[in-house]
This record gives C-alpha cells, sequence and structure tokens, in this order.
C-alpha cells in the first residue's frame, strides 16, 4: 500500500480544490488504474498457480480464464513442451470443426470415423497396394505407415493421419475392388470396443491411471481399475485433446497419452 500513499495524497488534495466534473473524471481514471492493476494481479496468480503444478490441464485452464492473459504465450509454449496441441482461443470446438493450427491427429479425430469406416480404409488401402495388415479398425503402426506411403506416393504431406478429403480419395482410388459395408455413425461403443480389442493389462491399466493423473487429470487412484473416476478423468483428457469424450481408450490415444507423459 506504501507505493499508493502519494499518488492518493495528490488525489485527496487535488479534490478540494478542482470542480466536480473535473473531480468525478479524475476519480474514473484512478478507479480504472486500480481495477487494471487488480486484474494484472489475478492474470498473474494465475498463471504462477498453472506453474506449479505444471500439468497440461492447469495451463489449458490458465488460458481458458485469460485467453488474452500477459502470460499467454509462457503457458502455450510450456504446453508445447508437454507434448500438448495449443489452440489460440481454448474451448470446446464444434464436432468436425477442428481449432485452427490443429495436428494431423486431431483433424482426423474430428471427422469421427466410426471402426466400420476404418475398416473399410484398412482394406481399400490394401487393394491399392498399400497393405495395412489385418483390417480390423485398430489403426496401429501398420495402417499409420501405409496411410504414410500412400500419401507420399500422391504427393501429400506426409503424416499418417487422414483428412476427410484424402479419405474421399483413397475410395475413388479403390473403386470396385472393394465393397463398403453400410456405414456407421461413430459413437461411444467404437471406442469402448476397440479398448476391449487393445487388451490392455492390469500394468498398462496402472500405467493409463499415473500418466492421465501426471497430466492433471486425476483418477483417484492407480489400481488397474479405471472405473468411474478413471473414466471421467480420460474423458476430461479426450474433451481437451479435441476428440471424442467417450471415456475410453483407442490406439491411437494410448499413444498420444504417452508421448504427452514423457514416452
Amino acid at each position: 500500500m506504501r507505493n499508493f500513499a502519494l499518488p492518493m495524497v495528490l488525489v485527496a488534495s487535488l479534490a478540494g480544490v478542482a470542480p466536480l466534473h473535473a473531480q468525478t473524471d479524475l476519480g474514473d481514471v484512478v478507479s480504472g488504474i486500480a481495477q487494471s492493476l487488480i486484474a494484472q494481479e489475478m492474470d498473474k496468480k494465475a498463471y504462477l498457480e498453472a506453474q506449479r503444478v505444471n500439468t497440461v490441464r492447469g495451463y489449458r485452464g490458465y488460458l481458458t480464464q485469460y485467453p488474452k492473459g500477459i502470460y499467454r504465450v509462457n503457458a502455450q509454449q510450456a504446453l508445447v513442451k508437454l507434448g500438448a496441441s495449443v489452440d489460440p482461443y481454448p474451448g470446446t470446438p464444434d464436432p468436425g470443426n477442428p481449432p485452427a493450427g490443429a495436428s494431423a491427429a486431431q483433424v482426423e479425430a474430428s471427422i469421427g470415423l466410426s471402426r466400420t469406416q476404418r475398416v473399410l480404409i484398412q482394406r481399400q488401402l490394401t487393394a491399392v497396394g498399400y497393405p495395412t495388415g489385418v483390417a480390423d479398425g485398430l489403426w496401429g503402426s501398420k495402417t499409420r505407415g501405409a496411410i504414410g506411403q500412400w500419401q507420399k506416393a500422391n504427393k501429400l504431406a506426409v503424416t499418417g493421419y487422414v483428412t476427410a478429403r484424402q479419405v474421399n480419395l483413397i475410395a475413388q482410388q479403390a473403386g470396385d475392388k472393394v465393397q463398403p459395408t453400410p456405414p456407421t455413425g461413430p459413437s461411444a461403443g467404437d471406442d469402448q470396443l476397440e479398448e476391449r480389442l487393445l487388451g490392455l493389462s492390469y500394468d498398462e491399466r496402472r500405467e493409463v491411471q499415473r500418466r492421465l493423473t501426471s497430466l492433471g487429470y486425476n483418477t483417484y487412484g492407480v489400481d488397474g481399475d479405471l472405473g468411474a473416476n478413471s473414466r471421467r478423468a480420460l474423458a476430461a483428457w479426450q474433451r481437451d485433446e479435441n476428440q471424442r469424450a467417450s471415456g475410453y481408450l483407442t490406439a491411437d490415444q494410448l499413444r498420444l497419452l504417452r508421448r504427452q507423459s514423457g514416452g
């Protein structure tokens, strides 16, 4: 408060001799300065708290509260170091509309491919000369490699993840070589089935809980039981990553979770 003592004395002395309208204007100026200082202090405290916990959720929380805050760039840089995506203006995007600057994985996730559609794309890629192995809808390293090879052959950016336009192009190239099955809409059931097919061991389930907690999504225990608390934590993480918040883990998400939390 000592820093404000002299200005406040000056304000008080000026108020005694200034006209009424001048006093009002001066009071508005002082009030505005005070409010600005308070806002800056709150911004700083919020960032320091995010820095203290040093988690993806902590920094995203700061950016959500202060999307144009003083420490916005610092928080975004911290997210990059933690292996997380950075949204210019955090928030939950509309399905099918990935945020500006979204990663290739986020763009693919925004399409909302069902497991049936994933199986079809695997069969189509194999038919046009890029074998994906077993067409099971689980896009592991072999399928990602096949997508990358197809992208390179078609002079596209090699990411291993497809866009909506690329899905259509693959289908056009496959033509009548693969007969599609009736498409089904994406649902949490697809993710539930994929997690079951992953066959996570006890140690892997504990690993998932530990990694989620380290990123700021508390599972309230590391016991290998993916119960309600773990499902809520997983759904919150998925939501922050602009993916379907099903609470069930896909193969791609497991790789992303490992990468974000230190490999």
